[in-house]
């Protein structure tokens, strides 16, 4: 038989005969699917499932009276009989999964793999020879954010939770957004259908890829794709699932929109060639982490080299070129110098350097006189 994810967490949730509690009825069964986002249109419905896997023999059931108890057969192992066939690398692999994305996966998918979890840390809690360097490793592996870190703003557990299901079972949200840089009051926030697509972590923040519903494709007003938007997780007031299914749509990759689309670089513009002088120890920096695929370098006459690549400017890369402080000059493009040249000359002004400094014009780029 092939069961359904349906059918497959209805196992999860059922006891065996090891269990204290070795039975359970359907309305325990029902309450304990819907605390884990499985959506069941009616009780007669887990019923027949739960009668088919009866008849496939996966099930047992008793009658208490007017209503019936279920059990799972007790050859399905639970959390200590699975500790025993685990092996180390599979333990450390759910270790490290529950460490670096647990609070990124739905409650649909934790609390079925809960007792993996616990069978992991059983296996490598034994006293086996391989245990001690396989128990370690999860505590020798992390993760660093490149630059300064601030806090990270809070989440509304119940908003998470409610997005992360909607997510993974492709339902319709009804949400309320807090857009950023605008007054507006909370009570006066209405509610916008979204369908939400995919979830990014990006710099400390979350974010819901999401498309409207509501803003279809109208290729005769010049709108031909579907209107999809970042909205940053902490920023949702409330959110509610609306128990409507959506057809995924086939033309979105997650992949492309980060990688090609570029939408997480913030403002992403069309693509330029870049040309910065560096000082030599930024452009070794550059060598091994390059900037563009196609980066090449070329010494300058004052000992400098000048990095050439082609780039999409945006938000983000305005950030690391900011970060290169006085280390970095941009040459080219023109437009991209002058804005860095007037920022330049709002700081000196600001921080109260030489007066000839801060009512500086552009500066001149290599090889022209000031």
């Amino acid at each position: 038989m092939t069961t359904s994810s349906l059918d497959e967490a209805i196992l999860r949730i059922l006891p065996t005969d090891g269990n204290l509690e070795s039975w359970m009825s359907t309305s325990q069964v029902l309450q304990l699917l819907e605390a884990r986002g499985h959506r069941v249109d009616y009780p007669r419905q887990l019923r027949r499932r739960l009668a088919m896997l009866e008849r496939d023999q996966l099930v047992l059931s008793t009658a208490a009276g007017r209503q019936l108890l279920w059990q799972r057969k007790s050859w399905l192992h639970g959390a200590s009989q699975v500790a025993s066939l685990m092996s180390a690398s599979e333990a450390v692999a759910f270790q490290a999964l529950r460490r670096f994305v647990g609070d990124k996966l739905p409650a649909a998918v934790t609390r079925d793999i809960e007792p993996l979890f616990k069978a992991a840390d059983t296996r490598l809690s034994q006293d086996r020879a391989d245990s001690r360097l396989y128990r370690a490793w999860v505590n020798k592996i992390d993760s660093v954010e490149p630059t300064y870190v601030l806090n990270r703003p809070t989440i509304n557990p119940d908003v998470f939770q409610t997005v992360v299901t909607a997510t993974f079972f492709e339902r319709e949200l009804l949400v309320r957004y807090r857009p950023a840089y605008k007054e507006t009051r909370v009570d006066d926030i209405k509610p916008k259908r979204l369908w939400p697509l995919a979830l990014v972590e990006s710099a400390g923040l979350m974010y819901m890829v999401a498309q409207s519903p509501d803003h279809p494709p109208r290729p005769e007003k010049g709108k031909p794709n579907w209107l999809r938007n970042l909205y940053r997780l902490d920023r949702i007031i409330s959110a509610v699932d609306s128990g409507t299914a959506f057809a995924y749509p086939r033309d979105f990759n997650l992949q492309a929109t980060i990688e090609k689309e570029q939408v997480f670089d913030f403002l992403p513009e069309a693509p330029v060639v870049l040309e910065v002088a560096l000082e030599p120890a930024e452009a070794k920096r550059l060598e091994e982490r390059r900037m563009s695929e196609d980066q090449t370098f070329e010494p300058l006459p004052d000992g400098r080299m000048k990095a050439t690549g082609t780039v999409v400017p945006s938000v983000k890369l305005r950030w690391w070129l900011r970060s290169l402080g006085a280390a970095a000059e941009i040459l080219a493009p023109p437009a991209l110098r002058d804005e860095f040249a007037r920022d330049a000359v709002a700081l000196a002004k600001r921080y109260g350097t030489a007066a000839q400094i801060a009512e500086a014009k552009v500066p001149p780029t290599i090889g022209q006189t000031a």
